[in-house]
């Protein structure tokens, strides 16, 4: 047993079931992007003892640290957790959301893209959650945890080739809509288009779990894993460890002297604290839980950034759906990546990321991700002809929706009420973004690469922005960028600017449920950042 970590004594809030479990200074539940970097900013104080406790497995399947293994481990339950997400205003299409599930959390199975986001939004940010979470901030965090990962300035290594021809021409393109290249995006502001930053080393995958290595190694840090936590423990007006449950059924009680922090995720961290009896006090009752808490905004607020792809067919020859989409294509791709960790399989799935600005003022509100593959239309498996993909989605969705427990059975899906562009202005923003991506296929610069437009294709005219709006709301999906569902920001919101959960002392909520908006156009950054500012405020304010 690591030192510090010791049985903790049965107390008044330990019924017969429950085993006694481990005392530590510091609980986290949940290792995914961010409890991942809290954990690492927690553990660096060498007297601190700190628990983390994650529901999935340590995983050891070889396709997890493979870029592009990701087509398969998405799909895995092993691996991913699948919550269907039922309109939030009838009707509507249900989508499908999927999380990782693991230590390492969604960075197992996710596109490895690492974008820090625009900093005029980490300013929107700030007005609901002080200075203390503006974009410097969030940039000296991003600087720390890009040291540790580290992070490839690039989806595809150097080690991978030169871009393609395809590539070559999709940055040429938005270049003449002006939107013009940088080497590296995330030194960049204002509209631009870069090479993916990506979380690749060496041409493998370093998901969020790299993170733990050092506090493993002092010696101050455990991790239990699983553990599917029912709820937090409660002493008054305090939190006092969680409970949790083994596969067989077995109940255990962890202490904590000092802390309690979730970092479960906007989807998993919601009905957490209902079934603590955080929430709404009727939806509780509903449930069968006592409220512990009257906040009726937990779990309300969800913001999902909603895109649609745009595919096109284009010469023969060109992209990868050649080497991807046949047996002895996908067979030499294997062979070179099993001997030499580079070509296809050792970069992410968008090779280009483009940040752009649709409404003249030089801030982008879009984010347009390049890629010279495209899908069969039925999955991820290649499309039997050349083709490339543009997705195309709105920064900073308006429509909200819900996440809340379904029982109290922790195993039981949440809840899940997906927002599809029910507000006008998201409906306005998602036919800009689509008509974005269209305009880099019409540009110049591919008028040698692109034959047609595959998808949407003469269902929506130019111009025609109802139609638009109408096939990102019916065709396009979520992308599991969620925020929000334990927002800060107002005297009723979730938690306090310190991310401190409302009329309980000792817990902190520390994922991107905390907060109310998008900054960036890919949330894995952005969770890490999050996660270590507030693991380095807990550890500091001890």
């Amino acid at each position: 047993m690591t030192p510090g970590l010791v049985g903790s004594r049965a107390g008044s809030t330990d019924p017969p079931a429950a085993a006694r479990g481990l005392t530590a200074d510091v609980i986290v539940v949940g290792a995914g992007a961010a409890g991942c970097a809290a954990v690492a900013a927690l553990a660096e104080d060498p007297d601190l003892r700190v628990l983390v406790v994650e529901a999935g497995p340590w995983n050891r399947n070889p396709l997890v640290s493979v870029p592009k293994g990701f087509v398969r481990t998405m799909f895995d339950p092993r691996i991913s957790f699948e919550y269907p997400a039922l309109p939030a205003q009838e009707p509507g299409p249900v989508d499908v959301w999927r999380r990782g599930r693991g230590v390492g959390g969604s960075t197992l199975i996710n596109g490895t893209m690492y974008l820090r986001g625009e900093s005029h939004l980490y300013d929107v940010l700030a007005d609901h959650l002080g200075q203390d979470w503006s974009w410097p901030a969030f940039g000296r965090a991003f600087d720390h945890l890009e040291a540790l990962l580290p992070v490839s300035a690039r989806a595809a290594e150097p080690s991978s080739g030169p871009p393609s021809e395809v590539l070559r021409a999709l940055i040429a393109g938005l270049g003449e809509t002006r939107v013009p290249f940088v080497p590296d995006v995330r030194a960049a502001v204002g509209p631009r288009v870069g090479h993916t930053p990506a979380t690749i080393r060496g041409g493998m995958r370093r998901s969020a779990a790299t993170l733990l290595r050092t506090g493993l190694r002092a010696g101050n840090l455990r991790v239990l894993t699983g553990q599917t936590t029912v709820r937090v423990l409660t002493a008054g007006d305090r939190a006092v460890g969680v409970e949790t449950v083994l596969e067989d059924g077995s109940r255990i009680h962890h202490h904590a002297r000092h802390q309690v922090v979730l970092t479960a995720g906007t989807l998993e961290t919601p009905p957490l604290l209902e079934r603590s009896g955080i929430g709404d006090p009727d939806r509780l009752r509903h449930l069968g839980i006592d409220p512990v808490v009257s906040a009726p905004r937990v779990g309300e607020g969800l913001r999902e950034q909603r895109g649609a792809t745009v595919k096109a067919r284009i010469r023969p020859g060109l992209g990868l759906n050649g080497r991807l989409g046949t047996t002895r294509g996908l067979l030499g791709a294997t062979a070179q990546y099993l001997v030499t960790r580079s070509g296809p399989l050792s970069s992410g799935p968008y090779p280009l990321a483009a940040s752009v600005d649709s409404t003249g003022g030089n801030r982008p509100d879009l984010q347009l991700l390049l890629t010279d593959i495209s899908t069969d239309g039925t999955g991820l498996a290649p499309a039997d002809h050349a083709g490339l993909m543009i997705q195309a989605y709105a920064l900073s969705p308006y429509s909200t929706g819900s996440v809340h427990a379904a029982s109290t059975d922790p195993h039981r899906p949440a809840d899940v009420r997906a927002p599809l562009l029910e507000d006008p202005r998201d409906r306005a923003a998602a036919a800009r973004a689509l008509m974005a991506a269209r305009a880099v296929l019409a540009a110049p610069a591919l008028s040698d690469v692109v034959i047609d437009e595959d998808l949407p294709g003469a269902s929506v005219a130019d111009g025609d922005d109802a139609a638009a709006a109408n096939f990102v709301r019916t065709s396009g999906g979520g992308i599991y960028h969620a925020v929000g569902t334990c927002a800060a920001g107002g005297p009723d919101s979730v938690v306090d600017e310190h991310l401190r959960v409302r009329g309980i002392d000792g817990l902190h909520v520390a994922d991107l449920s905390a907060l109310p908006t998008h900054p960036s156009g890919g949330t894995a950054a952005v969770a890490m950042a999050l996660g270590h500012l507030a693991g380095t405020r807990i550890r500091e304010d001890r």
